[in-house]
């Protein structure tokens, strides 16, 4: 209001000015009434026009204003939808597991035989071997009968298994060469025996790449060879066969001895797990292949991309033994983290992280993209219902165990941390090359059992990781 009647005035003096300064005129000629035209209408006139173009200067201000912000706001918006995307397709990537199908272990045990090993869910297969029975020599010699062994149970179990590549767990002490010979001739050892001389599989073998917990390396693998349906996988060693008789086993050696206690007593393990891709197709009927089979059709002519094409070289008669073996469990991506031993609570506190992304990586944890897309019935961690772990004997490895229970305490995790888990060392001593898969084979094994997570926590030297085996989901009928 006063803004107008002030531009209304200054327009007036100005005019005024202007009319009786500027333009003198002879006022007796002009009538009263022109008079007060003249000197009011112009200035009405002035001040309306300058008052409507700046409204309309407003107006078109405040349009573009309002276009800008909306621009802004629609670019924040595909911004932010963009940050989704990339959340969600990263939660999927981490969030990628896979399933155990079929496992067979056997080790010597420390002292007694696990009351556990009892309680083995069908498809998990485990063996405990006496310690005084494995004869001191050759690591490789004394693991041929238990591999032999294995191989003979898991073609007898499901003959598909033969036409999956096998990925070996290195020994150190024990040339690449001669393994992967030895491996692969009781390989095609056990192709005969079980399936017959008439059966033409490769018998290539070769070591696991990668690094990481097991789950890492078999999605690597699996990632590589997108033909692949999947995949079996072996690590053995026997540090208790290398074992010198004259030996006193370290007990004049401080450092030995100190090395044992995080070891464990030398000891031997064959650990091997069968893998398959999730999503394969149905297996092909038998007799639809008999109807189409030519019997005098060589091997190598005969075309496996057919409807089935997802199981590569599987032949359609064998697909039905892999995909009829149960899901035991569903190892998931693992997280790991670089750290010096010192005390508990320390451990502890960089122990944190590493579990939470490890449980959002099994999908037992909610990550959500901003608080108000939290879910909080996706919280499932204190579903946890076994520990797998590899902290050493109790006088060298309780801060090890204190810092993991502390770090399960908060989210509510109810395990005992010795009654409801396995210390590998302490329960079958120093697996050498096999102590990484026999911690999977026991959560596998303890998830299978239970129907509940658990948790693997794999020490090594300066580095922990850890992972979670979990029950799979329920897959849905076509």
């Amino acid at each position: 209001m006063w803004r107008t009647l002030g531009l209304f005035g200054g327009v007036t003096i100005g005019w005024w000015a202007l009319l009786w300064l500027v333009m003198p005129q002879s006022w007796q000629r002009i009538s009263p009434s022109a008079i007060l035209m003249l000197h009011l209408a112009p200035p009405m006139l002035l001040s309306a026009g300058v008052k409507l173009w700046s409204y309309l200067k407003e107006k078109r201000a405040a349009e573009e204003a309002k276009q800008q912000e909306e621009q802004a706001e629609a670019e924040r918006s595909d911004k932010r939808e963009a940050a989704r995307a990339q959340h969600v397709a990263e939660l999927r990537e981490r969030q990628r597991a896979v399933g155990c199908r079929w496992l067979w272990t056997a080790a010597a045990p420390v002292k007694d035989e696990p009351a556990w090993l009892a309680e083995m869910a069908d498809g998990a297969h485990w063996q405990a071997l006496a310690r005084d029975e494995v004869e001191a020599g050759e690591a490789m010699d004394a693991l041929s009968p238990h591999l032999a062994e294995m191989l003979a149970e898991l073609y007898a179990e499901a003959p598909g298994a033969a036409w999956l590549p096998l990925y070996l767990e290195p020994m150190r002490q024990v040339s690449g060469v001669e393994q992967l010979a030895r491996v692969k001739e009781l390989k095609l050892q056990a192709v005969v025996d079980s399936l017959g001389g008439g059966v033409h599989v490769s018998g290539d073998c070769r070591f696991l790449p990668g690094s990481g917990q097991l789950a890492d390396r078999v999605l690597q693998v699996l990632q590589q060879d997108p033909e692949l349906p999947g995949l079996v996988v072996l690590a053995a060693d026997a540090p208790l066969a290398e074992r010198d008789d004259d030996d006193d086993w370290g007990e004049a050696d401080p450092e030995s001895a100190n090395l044992r206690r995080w070891r464990g007593e030398p000891g031997i393990a064959v650990v091997a797990m069968l893998f398959l891709r999730d999503g394969l197709a149905a297996p092909a009927e038998p007799e639809q292949e008999a109807e189409d089979a030519d019997p005098y059709q060589p091997y190598w002519e005969k075309d496996f991309a057919g409807p089935s094409a997802g199981w590569g070289v599987v032949p359609p008669s064998q697909q039905a033994s892999l995909a009829r073996l149960p899901k035991l469990a569903v190892l998931s991506q693992s997280s790991s983290v670089s750290l010096a031993q010192d005390k508990a609570l320390q451990l502890a506190r960089s122990l944190q992280p590493v579990l939470d992304n490890a449980l959002v990586n099994a999908a037992l944890l909610d990550y959500p993209f901003s608080p108000e897309e939290a879910k909080p019935e996706n919280n499932q961690a204190s579903t946890l219902a076994w520990l797998c772990h590899n902290s050493g004997q109790i006088d060298v490895g309780g801060v090890r165990l204190a810092a993991i229970a502390t770090a399960l305490s908060r989210h509510q995790v109810e395990l005992h941390p010795i009654d409801e888990a396995s210390n590998v060392v302490r329960e079958w001593g120093d697996a050498g090359a096999a102590t990484a898969m026999l911690l999977a084979a026991a959560a596998v094994s303890h998830c299978a059992r239970l129907q509940a997570p658990a948790v693997i926590t794999h020490f090594h030297d300066e580095l922990v990781s850890l992972a979670m085996a979990r029950p799979p989901a329920e897959e849905a009928t076509a």
